[in-house]
C-alpha cells in the first residue's frame, strides 16, 4: 500500500498526541479513519467526520468487538496503527505489580490484540499494512524505565518477526522508533517511588518533535513500506550508533 486516498485506516491511542495527529494527517490525505481510544471525550474533539470507537486496547474482548464493528461499517482495514501507549517510571525494585500489569496490558497486549485482529482480516483480503509504534527504549536500555522498555522491546520483536512471517502474504508490517515527541505522555506517566518522569525528560538534551511532524514521518515511512521508521535525524544516528557501540550509547542515554 503506497497511497491513503480511500483507504480504511485505524489508529489506536487516537484521542491525543501522535494518534490525533495521525488521524488529522490521514483525513487530509483522503483516508476513511477510525479513531480508537479509551478517552471518549478526547475522541469527540476529533470532530464528527471521524469514525470513533471507545475501547480499552488492553481488554481483548472489547478490542475484538471494536474491530468487528470497523469491518461491519467499512468492509476492510487497509492500515492499522497501534499507537496507544503509556509510560511507567521509577526504580525497578519499587515498581509494583499493578504498574507492571497496566503497562503490559496497554503497551504489549494492546499491540498484540490490534496486530492479531488486523492481520487476520488483512490475510483474508491479501493486502494491508500494520504499523506498531515502539520507542528508542525498544532497542536500547533505559534505566528507571524498565517496565516501559520491556514492553517496547517486545513490540520491536513482535513486529520484526511478523514481518518476516508475513512475507508473500500481501501484508506489510512496520515498527516506528521515534525520538522525543512533544506530547502529554510523560506528564501522564505512572510514577513510582517519587520518580518524576516529566521532569526527567526535561533534562534530555534532544529537540522534541511535534506530533504533526511525527505523523508526517510515520506516514512517509508507511508510503515507502519501510520495515523500521526511525526519526528524527538524531534518533537515526543514535539507533545506528547503538548497533555498533551499545556500551557507549547506554552510557549516553542513562547518564
Amino acid at each position: 500500500m503506497t497511497g491513503f486516498d480511500g483507504q480504511v485506516a485505524v489508529v489506536t491511542g487516537a484521542a491525543s498526541g501522535i494518534g490525533a495527529a495521525l488521524v488529522r494527517a490521514l483525513m487530509a490525505k483522503g483516508a476513511e479513519v477510525v479513531a480508537l481510544d479509551r478517552d471518549a471525550e478526547g475522541l469527540r474533539e476529533l470532530g464528527p467526520a471521524v469514525d470513533q470507537v471507545a475501547v480499552d486496547v488492553g481488554d481483548a474482548s472489547s478490542f475484538e468487538a471494536a474491530i468487528d464493528a470497523v469491518i461491519e461499517r467499512h468492509g476492510r482495514i487497509d492500515l492499522f496503527i497501534n499507537n496507544a501507549g503509556i509510560v511507567v517510571g521509577g526504580d525497578f525494585e519499587l515498581t509494583d505489580l499493578s504498574s507492571w500489569e497496566r503497562v503490559v496490558d496497554v503497551n504489549m497486549w494492546g499491540v498484540i490484540h490490534g496486530t492479531r485482529a488486523a492481520y487476520l482480516h488483512m490475510r483474508t483480503q491479501r493486502s494491508g499494512h500494520i504499523v506498531n509504534v515502539a520507542s528508542t527504549a525498544g532497542v536500547m536500555p533505559v534505566a528507571r524505565s524498565v517496565a516501559y522498555a520491556t514492553t517496547k522491546h517486545a513490540v520491536v520483536g513482535l513486529t520484526a518477526s511478523l514481518r518476516a512471517e508475513a512475507r508473500g502474504t500481501g501484508v506489510d508490517v512496520s515498527v516506528v522508533i521515534p525520538g522525543v515527541v512533544d506530547t502529554a505522555i510523560f506528564g501522564r506517566a505512572i510514577n513510582v517511588g517519587g520518580y518524576d518522569y516529566a521532569r526527567a525528560m526535561e533534562r534530555v538534551p534532544f529537540t522534541r518533535v511535534s506530533p504533526d511532524r511525527a505523523a508526517a514521518y510515520i506516514l512517509d515511512g508507511v508510503s515507502r513500506r519501510r520495515a523500521v521508521i526511525t526519526f528524527p535525524a538524531y534518533n537515526r544516528m543514535l539507533v545506528g550508533l547503538h548497533r555498533m557501540a551499545p556500551a557507549l550509547t547506554s552510557q549516553l542515554v542513562n547518564r
